[in-house]
């Protein structure tokens, strides 16, 4: 069978004019397909879409609306903040804000209502508060009464009374909210019939556009904002924050470091190539085998319209390790070729370097693909997304390293042996000698370096911040501090509250016919004193946590009401009044969006410090609950902590409980393909031992140098495993060739690691080298990446030239 299909394959590179063409037309039509790659900014690829926090959110947003802000820091630097000129600069770019299609609304301190500046009676509370843009202000007295409001501070402006914060307000999209709202309704429902997926398949694939027009008219806001925020530094210093910024920034970060360090790592890896082979075709030819697997990896994407995300933005990196791998592994076995047959055809060369490194790539890619595919296990759609898409580029990579790389050869003339390659390099000489002189301490080492492995796992944490995502000294990081600092936390929290619902009276017809006027607020009748008491003890509570920013609840309000009632707390008769008198204007912004009397909710909004020490998001959340049904007596069942912050936890703790199981599930995948590949359980066993070692030392070194695992980092493991199983495949298949022939393990171990540990060697020095300029990137997660792929390369290598052999030396016979 193998023979037949080399016979097809001889056949296809002989016609290599024709091959070539074939290629070209393809790199053509995915060169096509690549301006529909997109990439997916918007903050819902933070969260788990099968988290239940996730649906109890989504109804919420539906009672109370769905606050996504964006805000913008102002601190003039000419005027003091109210003065009548910046006030009226305050004022227009309120309205440069409002007039962005795509904003909902623009809440401002000059539009903050003023109740004691100076003072007013209740009964001119509906028609005659003042506001910063009043002829009669007092400004002295609005800038006392700001700086002092338990509702303005910290939210609209700074303590100091310096900066002020514009909370822009962006527009939901109905259509994808009513397509989610479908979609949920459709997996939800048990015994779904035909009908019911074919609906629920209409359904996602509506949702799909729809998510991508969204994400492109959010990106035009949010660059529309950016440009406001760039045209008012000459006037003020200004800062921009908000969770839809943070995960466009990533992205912008992720493009950036693309453009900007694509060509650096292009430039490093070009260099270490020729210094390695000394030859043009052997920098040529993995160049370019790379840059088509990514191409047509890239076009297939836009084909089918599958965005990357911060997650599997690093796909191209990867893929770039995976076929430079193959193309050195093949110069390899092409060089130590011509020196064994000199007076061979070119062709019969090229067809037997194929045909002896087919079995091995195969499998490597097989194993990659394997580790890779773990993450679709995952409950979230991003990882599962990166676990599918790296599947399908090595698919890619081998299929176009075993066709370009021929075709490629063939149209060249017949290469002569590098002299770099005719001689092992020193590094793999000594570790060799060293591996064979020195097996029992290897191993012992080895054991003892498990040892402390399992130390450092312990100390893995999920302890991620948004802030740390950022190098100190960026735009986006330097907004996202002073905004935490300021005015009150980054990450929003909500806490849900469910009193029993308001029940409309049964109204007495004769009473009502003579009835002069419509109620227009019946509902005030609902808010009671105890109601606010509870929530008082809540927001008291809260304000005792140090992770903890701005809280603002409808107690808030209730304690800038107590104004008129001589600073004490209102009375139901006073409470009730109060409410009646409120305008409609103001219990839409300020009442509506913290209770829903028809459900019977009361919500308290307020957003998380990142700037602090860190703190456990899980344990914060199950001490807020315990307070409220141990402190306050509310049922368990009718308390909800909600918002990013939890939804964002639900996914970390989602990806930490996942891991145990994937690596589970890559060690077992990856056992059986070694047993497959190679015959023999032992050398399955020794193949794994050294890569499990080399994982469990990546995570051991995240957890002592405090990297928390996130999105980003928890996927190190699949690639440490996908790097290292290669390297252990390809140097156990030539061991075990080489013993076959001289029945010696410790002639075979020198063999191999002359032929094999080379082409290991030049990779991992290759890949190591062009990617330890990621290190300079201002996005941390790129930093990390870069840096823990490198150390991940060095110690597959290490592993696999020294404590493979060593285990072979001892166990295998």
């Amino acid at each position: 069978m193998k023979g037949f299909i080399f016979n097809i394959y001889r056949r296809c590179i002989q016609q290599s004019l024709v091959m070539f063409m074939v290629i070209i037309a393809l790199c053509t039509l995915a060169g096509y397909f690549t301006k529909q790659f997109t990439f997916d900014a918007s903050a819902d690829t933070l969260v788990a879409e099968s988290d239940p926090d996730l649906l109890y959110y989504r109804k919420i947003v539906n009672y109370f609306g769905e606050e996504d802000f964006l805000f913008l820091t102002y601190k003039p630097i000419y005027d003091d903040l109210l003065s009548k000129e910046a006030i009226e600069k305050i004022d227009l770019l309120s309205r440069q804000l409002r007039e962005i299609e795509g904003v909902a609304g623009v809440d401002s301190v000059v539009d903050a209502p003023l109740l004691k500046s100076p003072p007013i009676p209740l009964s001119e509370l509906a028609t005659g508060f003042r506001t910063l843009k009043s002829e009669d202000v007092n400004l002295k007295m609005a800038h006392q009464e700001l700086t002092t409001s338990p509702l303005f501070k910290n939210l609209l402006i700074s303590d100091d009374g310096k900066t002020t914060l514009i909370r822009i307000r962006l527009e939901e999209d109905e259509e994808l909210r009513t397509l989610i709202k479908q979609r949920d309704l459709l997996r939800l429902k048990p015994n779904k019939s035909d009908d019911d997926y074919a609906q629920l398949k209409k359904v996602e694939s509506a949702y799909r556009v729809a998510k991508e027009n969204f994400v492109r008219s959010r990106d035009v806001v949010l660059e529309e904002v950016r440009e406001i925020r760039d045209d008012l530094k000459k006037e003020a210093v200004v800062h921009l924050g908000g969770v839809t910024l943070v995960a466009s920034d990533m992205i912008r970060y992720v493009k950036s470091d693309i453009t900007t360090f694509g060509a650096s790592v292009l430039g490093l890896i070009i260099l270490v190539l020729f210094a390695f082979f000394r030859r043009l075709r052997w920098v040529f030819i993995p160049i370019a085998t790379t840059a088509i697997t990514i191409l047509i990896t890239v076009g297939i994407l836009g084909f089918i319209r599958q965005p990357a995300t911060v997650i599997s933005s690093n796909f191209v990196s990867l893929l770039s390790i995976t076929t430079i791998s193959f193309t050195i592994h093949l110069i390899n076995k092409y060089h130590e070729l011509i020196r064994k047959y000199k007076n061979a055809p070119h062709e019969e060369i090229i067809v037997r370097t194929m045909r002896e490194k087919v079995e091995p790539c195969l499998y490597t890619s097989l194993t990659t693909m394997v580790a890779f595919g773990s993450l679709m296990t995952s409950d979230i759609i991003p990882v599962i997304d990166f676990g599918w898409i790296m599947c399908l580029g090595v698919m890619v990579a081998f299929f176009v390293t075993y066709s370009f790389f021929a075709v490629a050869l063939m149209l060249i003339p017949k290469g002569t042996p590098t002299n770099s390659l005719d001689t092992t390099p020193k590094a793999i000489r000594l570790l060799c000698k060293y591996t064979i002189d020195h097996t029992q301490q290897i191993i012992k080492f080895t054991f003892g370096i498990g040892l402390i492995s399992v130390v450092g796992m312990a100390l893995l944490s999920l302890d991620s911040r948004f802030i740390d995502y950022f190098k100190k000294g960026t735009e986006i990081n330097e907004g996202l501090v002073f905004i935490d600092k300021n005015f009150g936390g980054t990450i929003p929290l909500d806490i849900v509250i469910k009193f029993p619902p308001y029940v409309a009276p049964i109204q007495d017809i004769e009473s009502d016919f003579f009835s002069d006027e419509e109620d227009l607020y019946p509902e005030r009748y609902w808010f009671t004193p105890d109601k606010i008491e509870v929530l008082n003890k809540m927001q008291n509570y809260l304000d005792t946590r140090p992770e903890v920013g701005k809280v603002v609840s409808l107690a808030t309000l209730e304690s800038v009401a107590r104004n008129f009632n001589e600073g004490q707390p209102l009375g139901a008769v006073e409470l009730v009044s109060t409410l009646s008198l409120v305008p409609e204007s103001i219990r839409k912004d300020l009442i509506e969006p913290y209770a829903a009397p028809d459900q019977g909710l009361m919500r308290i909004t307020t957003r998380i410090h990142e700037t602090g020490e860190p703190f456990s998001r899980d344990e914060l959340i199950q001490d807020i609950k315990d307070y409220a049904v141990e402190e306050l007596n509310i049922a368990p069942e009718d308390i909800h902590v909600t918002g990013m912050t939890v939804l964002f936890n639900g996914m970390l703790k989602k990806l930490f409980s996942s891991q145990a199981s994937t690596l589970l599930f890559v060690i077992g995948a990856t056992f059986l393909m070694f047993w497959i590949l190679l015959r023999s359980a032992r050398l399955a066993i020794i193949g794994l031992i050294p890569n499990i070692l080399a994982a469990m030392v990546i995570l051991a070194i995240m957890g002592f140098a405090g990297i928390p695992l996130d999105m980003m980092t928890i996927t190190i493991a699949a690639i440490i495993v996908g790097i290292g199983v290669d390297d252990a495949i390809h140097y156990l298949y030539r061991f075990k060739a080489e013993f076959k022939e001289t029945a010696d393990v410790k002639l075979s171990v020198k063999n191999s690691h002359d032929t094999i540990g080379s082409a290991l060697y030049f990779t991992s020095i290759t890949v190591v080298i062009g990617f330890s300029v990621l290190a300079f990137s201002n996005f941390i997660p790129t930093v990390y990446f870069g840096i823990l792929t490198a150390i991940a390369m060095i110690l597959a290598l290490l592993a696999n030239l020294t404590i493979l052999p060593s285990l072979l030396v001892k166990y295998y016979k």
